[in-house]
């Protein structure tokens, strides 16, 4: 009774300032940090990134608000929402004062300025008693919420993998064409019962792909049922520590700003995407009491892989490469698909107490058919054979305005068994590989309130190889590499936000760019202010400096030289209470060759929304310029799309891209979405090359997304 008067009397001593900033929340806060985290694993990512994971765990955030007085809260941290030190203020807040009673009572909490307030209180709720309730089939039957999503997508312009070819040209060139239709469909359904039961399927045809159900997937998770803490059958992620010895799925790395770095692995996830790789399936469960658990789990699925001959004169085969792209529409492809067996068993120990936890995770991973990649300068450390043993311990220790934080792992690979017909390419795989190590260090002080500090040093060997690895650092491979990052958040004055790190890297040996071990840089600033409710923007420079290959045709060998690429973007929305939102982009871009040969893109964007309070439909409208001669000089902007989908498209040449989504609910259960977008080009009159090329000057895509979400009984 004394803790409730104490907590009416601050709320309403406070209550002013408490409906000001409750007053300014605005519903596309969390649109907000998806888009600029997107756009900036856009940029660092080496190959065309798969965002999927990634949109599937915000909007099921956005539909499924987290509980206040719960630990799921952690879930924010891990999508870097909240900081380590907001999370630890928010338990102390509960252990001192008891549960929260209102969302209002987040003004209290030391660390929860507005900018926190407008992001969190749209996606979090005050707990009940119902929450907690022991389960029943009565009540998942009952209480349950189901969700349908029928996609369809397909470039309009006929694309020359799809022209008609005679079957005598077929069997002489058999990868001339794509096998399938230029469609792209996709089903998905999904069962949630208060994020403590979750089920569903997705089926998935690619464009060009022949089956309907070229890919299928389908999980079943449930936590929080008495000792077993998490548990899933079917496909599923798994994260643990720093990422370094065991993270499946998508990671923020360098996207999540400079203050936080520290990873939260959550275990056991749900994989509900279509995304074809870097995922297990079997069965997975984590058991806990206390402040023990331990996670046990097993995979056992079909990966794609380009599967060659040991020689020309006998049977044996080798992979020279697993595959990722998904994409199963030529004959080529189609040989691919599902080529190679690949098992994974492992486990992870925990202990956690109040402020530290350590953990211990080991997993070990088969091929049924031995890996052998195509020998070239930079590839002599990569994995080669048909097992391999990752093992790791990592800890984080966060107490008052301290963070520390860091993982060591290592690896050990056992080569395929000698085969005597094998050729010489065999013979090396006889050697023993390992043990190999990696390890990173990161500490992360809070000195004030308005001041973060975030240092971290990395060293992955350039023998360490783990296929499920995905830990801070530059490019996409955790070996070969040493780091020294530090990252700087300053909060000036209300309402303003200045982000700066600085990313000194060496890579210790060669790379399919440079031959030799290399170095460079990666410096960013952005700051950004929130003028009022309705009104936000931002001013972002990058530069990054790396190494690679000279082309410099008169030299007879390869030689390094540096390259550089700077851009500069600004960012304003504002939005008005009619509706109407407003966004105006402009970037440059500037790449600098070492041998002399520099180009210069910019981006010029104008999008229009309308989203009229209480009317079942809305409207987003894009006009943007670009003008980027070379792909190096390219520029990426997120565009808004149908649920479940995603578009970053690396811009460049010189033309338009114009796009409209239309949003309609004529149905409380039911919502239609519709985009139609064409980039149209001046400096060409052909778009694309080999099977995708285009004949003409546009290329327009259309997508059309049903959602069904039958109401049933809401409690």
């Amino acid at each position: 009774m004394k803790r409730l008067c104490f907590i009416l009397f601050l709320f309403f001593a406070w209550t002013t300032q408490a409906q000001n900033v409750l007053d300014s929340i605005h519903p596309d806060e969390l649109s907000r940090r998806l888009i600029e985290q997107v756009e900036r694993l856009a940029e660092d990512s080496d190959e065309n990134a798969d965002f999927e994971d990634l949109m599937e765990s915000y909007l099921f955030l956005s539909e499924n608000p987290v509980d206040l007085n719960s630990e799921e809260m952690m879930r924010l941290v891990e999508l870097h929402l909240l900081n380590e030190f907001q999370y630890e203020t928010l338990q102390d807040y509960r252990r001192h004062y008891g549960d929260f009673l209102f969302l209002a009572e987040l003004e209290m909490v030391e660390g929860f300025d507005a900018q926190t307030l407008s992001l969190i209180v749209p996606i979090v709720y005050i707990g009940t008693d119902r929450d907690r309730e022991a389960l029943t089939w009565n009540k998942l039957a009952r209480y349950g919420k189901h969700q349908i999503v029928g996609h369809y997508e397909q470039v309009l312009e006929p694309q020359a993998g799809y022209a008609t070819i005679s079957d005598s040209a077929l069997s002489v060139h058999p990868n001339s064409r794509y096998l399938g239709s230029p469609q792209r469909y996709q089903l998905r359904y999904t069962y949630n019962y208060h994020d403590q039961i979750r089920a569903g399927f997705v089926v998935e045809k690619d464009p060009g792909e022949m089956s309907l159900s070229d890919f299928i997937g389908f999980h079943l998770y449930a936590k929080n049922l008495g000792i077993v803490k998490a548990a899933a059958a079917g496909d599923y992620h798994m994260t643990f520590g720093q990422g370094l010895t065991l993270w499946s799925g998508w990671s923020l790395g360098k996207a999540i700003g400079s203050n936080s770095i520290m990873k939260q692995g959550r275990g056991i996830r749900p994989k509900a995407s279509a995304t074809e790789y870097g995922f297990f399936r079997g069965a997975a469960v984590t058991l806990g009491k206390g402040p023990f658990s331990g996670t046990v789990f097993y995979s056992n699925r079909k990966v794609d892989a380009n599967v060659i001959l040991a020689d020309s004169l006998d049977e044996a085969e080798l992979v020279s490469s697993l595959q990722e792209t998904g994409y199963h529409r030529t004959f080529a492809e189609l040989q691919d698909r599902h080529a190679i067996r690949q098992q994974v068993v492992g486990g992870h120990l925990s202990l956690a107490l109040a402020h530290l936890e350590i953990g211990y995770t080991l997993h070990h991973t088969w091929l049924d058919t031995p890996l052998q990649p195509t020998p070239t300068n930079y590839n002599q450390y990569y994995f080669k054979g048909t097992r391999l043993t990752n093992q790791g311990l990592d800890f984080k220790y966060v107490k008052g305005k301290y963070a520390v934080f860091g993982e060591l792992a290592m690896n050990f690979a056992k080569a395929v068994e000698p085969v005597e017909t094998l050729t010489q390419l065999q013979t090396d795989l006889r050697q023993a590989q390992g043990p190999s190590f990696a390890g990173l260090i990161g500490l992360t002080v809070k000195p004030a309130g308005y001041l973060n500090f975030s240092l971290m040093y990395r060293d992955y060997g350039k023998a360490y190889q783990n296929l499920y690895s995905n830990a801070f650092g530059e490019g996409s491979r955790n070996s070969g590499q040493r780091g020294l990052y530090l990252g700087v958040e300053v909060k000036p004055a209300p309402y303003w936000d200045l982000l700066l790190y600085a990313d000194q890297f060496r890579f210790t040996w060669l790379n399919s760019q440079v031959y030799t071990p290399s170095w460079g840089h990666d410096y960013y600033l952005r700051l950004s202010h929130s003028f009022n409710r309705r009104t936000n923007a931002y001013l972002q420079v990058r530069s990054r400096t790396k190494m690679k290959n000279s082309t410099d045709a008169s030299v007879f060998s390869h030689y390094p030289i540096f390259y550089t690429k700077t851009s500069v973007r600004f960012n304003i929305d504002y939005g008005f209470a009619n509706g109407l939102v407003f966004s105006n982009k402009a970037e440059y871009a500037q790449y600098t060759n070492g041998d002399g040969s520099d180009s210069r893109g910019y981006l010029l964007c104008q999008d229009v929304a309308y989203k009229p309070e209480g009317k079942p439909y809305s409207l987003a409208f894009r006009y943007a310029l670009f003008d980027a001669p070379d792909y190096e000089a390219r520029v990426y902007a997120y565009e808004s799309d149908v649920i479940y989908a995603f578009s970053v498209p690396a811009l460049y040449g010189k033309g338009m891209r114009i796009y409209l989504l239309g949003k309609w609910k004529p149905l409380k259960s039911l919502t239609l979405y519709a985009r139609i977008g064409t980039s149209i080009y001046t400096d060409r009159d052909e778009i694309g090359s080999g099977l995708t090329l285009i004949e003409g000057k546009h290329k327009t895509d259309l997508k059309v997304e049903v959602v069904w979400k039958p109401t049933g009984v809401q409690r």
